[in-house]
This record gives structure tokens, sequence and C-alpha cells, in this order.
């Protein structure tokens, strides 16, 4: 098995507070890269919440973008608006990245019966999906700790139903680098409907340092969740899922991914593109979720588009 190379250094923010009823967990955190799963709702919360949610999904008339691909739903779906401001999501963050946090994006990963696996993958500033970084730290130097991603699931995640996995202590190593040249994902006739990876078509097997790379069996986590739980990780923590293997069952998941007010989000972007679609960013902006805003290289939006405050 060939061992990866060293990467960024690992550590919560400097002027992080951590609660003592969650020290353990954060403890964690910093040594795996993960920690849940934890709870937000209810499992009959999250059965109304995400029967609420499909419901609004099919208007698609105030969402931010026109395209297919779900992201930044929380600006048209009232109750993603209030999601993304949870006070256990808020309390967590602001035990890792500090007091002052953003919330950049959301994603929508419903695992539908017959779904693939997600590859293995490692994510860091974004720019596997075109080439150019969506994310800028500018008081740090880059550490595993910039970007926190929030994985909520409103069903059972099980083995069979796709649950998410992880490589325990991989946010040390640098073994994907999303900078190297690649045209899976990229190309003028990317199709995701017939994509032959289970990541949006990208083949993340085109970014391995090293091409020879598995994970040790005894790092791997497949960590099956509850309806109403959430699992914490950094992006750097290489992760996956498991397919589904069931025929009537579809799994389904928001992602919420945070940063500290520091970081430049889609910095010198007017738009963007990723898995196929092309995203105008004209009237986004980001979400301050706690603490305070001191910069001003990022819009941020205080309101959602039906004019209500972002807020649980």
């Amino acid at each position: 098995m060939t061992k990866a190379s060293i990467g960024p250094t690992s550590r919560i923010a400097d002027n992080a507070v951590v609660p003592n009823d969650i020290k353990d967990e954060i403890e964690q955190f910093t040594r795996d890269g993960f920690l849940g799963p934890i709870k937000l709702y209810e499992p009959e919360e999250a059965e109304e919440l995400i029967r609420q949610i499909r419901i609004r999904n099919f208007d698609g008339s105030k969402a931010l973008y026109q395209n297919s691909v779900n992201y930044d739903r929380h600006f048209d779906i009232p109750e993603l608006s209030r999601h993304i401001n949870h006070p256990t999501i808020v309390k967590y963050l602001a035990a890792i990245l500090g007091p002052d946090i953003l919330s950049w994006r959301t994603e929508w990963f419903p695992k539908f019966p017959g779904a693939k696996a997600t590859e293995w993958h490692q994510v860091r500033d974004y720019s596997y999906a075109n080439g150019t970084p969506q994310l800028e730290p500018t008081e740090s130097d880059w550490n595993a700790f910039i970007d926190i991603t929030v994985w909520t699931t409103f069903t059972p995640a099980t083995k069979d139903t796709a649950c998410m996995r992880f490589v325990k202590g991989s946010h040390r190593h640098r073994i994907f680098d999303e900078h190297q040249p690649t045209s899976a994902g990229r190309s003028d006739d990317y199709d995701v409907a017939h994509a032959e990876t289970g990541f949006f078509g990208y083949d993340f097997s085109d970014f391995k340092i090293d091409s020879d790379w598995e994970p040790a069996p005894e790092d791997v986590v497949e960590l099956e969740m509850n309806p109403g739980e959430a699992v914490i990780f950094t992006a750097s923590c290489v992760h996956g899922s498991l397919p589904n293997n069931t025929e009537r069952e579809t799994r389904f998941a928001i992602a919420g991914r945070y940063v500290p007010t520091h970081v430049r989000v889609y910095p010198n972007q007017d738009s963007f593109t990723a898995h196929g679609a092309s995203f105008d960013l004209a009237d986004y902006g980001s979400v301050l979720v706690s603490g305070e805003n001191q910069y001003t290289h990022n819009r941020i939006r205080s309101e959602n588009n039906h004019g209500e405050p972002f807020s649980f």
C-alpha cells in the first residue's frame, strides 16, 4: 500500500472556543477529519421537512440558478433557509472555524435506487469542477479546517441506501490534487444523466497524486445515520458513499458548506461552471450564520428570494 504525501497542517481556528460538552467530539474531528452522527431533528421532523422540501423543489421560479443542478436552494426553499442556521450546526462550526462564519453553498444529494457509489475524493478549493478555485483564504494559509461540510440526511442512510464513508486521518495528507489537468466532467458534451462515474461524471482517479493509492481497510468508516442526523467533515478528508442497492428507497441528504469570513468565495468570478451547468453569480451572496463580517471581499445576502431573513 502506497503512503500518501504529507499535506496541510490540521488545526482549528486560533479564535475558536470549544464548549466542554463537545470537547471530545472536536478532538475526534481534529484527529479523524469528521465527527458524527449528531442529532439535529427528530425522525418525524426530518420526514416532514424532506416532504416539504421535495414539494417546493418542483417550483424553481425563485431558484437562484435556472439549471438542473440543485445548488443553493436555501435561497428559495424556506426550510433550507432556516436549516443552514441551525443552532447545533453553528455551535459545532464555531468550535472549529471560530465565531465569524459564512454559509457559501448548499447542495442536494439524492441517491436513487440503483445509484452508483460515489468514488473516493478529496477537495480543498473546489477547482476540480472547472480548473478555477472557488475558495481562497486571505488571513491564513490553507489548512484542512477552512472549508467545512455539514451533511444532513432526512431519510435512513444505511449501507444498503448509500451511507457516507470516510478515510480516518486522510485530511493530514495530500492524496488527490484537484489542480491536475482532466477532461472528465468538464467537456462540452458533458451529460450527467449518462455519467460513467458516481461523482457526476468527474473521475477523481485523474487527481490521484499516487495512482496506486488505496485506503487502508482499518481506516475506512462507513457511517450509517438516522433521519435528522448530520455528519460534519472537512472536504480535505477523503470521502465518498456506498451505492444504493435498494429497489425502492431513495436517500435524501442536504450538504451545507461553510467557511470563515476571511475566505474569498468565487474570487474574481461573475459565473462558474460545474456538473455540466452554468451558474450566474449576479444575485448570489454568502450568508452570515454567526458572528460578524469585517471584510468587503464577499457579497452578503441577509434575505432569501422570498424576502425572508435568514434565521433559524
